[in-house]
């Protein structure tokens, strides 16, 4: 099964759920991060083993 997140690209790797995105965290906060103030970007995440990926892309185990 997969979920939805929101992760930011930069030096961080920031996470976050669906939930707290649609709650208004929607960009990089972290200080020292190179991406701080930018937009999350939705990602899948894999439930099982936390593999996350852009949508369309493929992943099996």
């Amino acid at each position: 099964m997969d979920k939805n997140v929101y992760v930011c690209t930069g030096t961080c790797s920031a996470e976050v759920s669906q939930e707290e995105f649609e709650n208004g965290v929607t960009q990089c906060g972290t200080d020292g991060c190179n991406m701080k103030g930018h937009a999350f970007e939705k990602r899948v995440k894999c439930v099982a083993c936390g593999n996350v990926r852009k949508d369309g892309e493929s992943h099996s185990h």
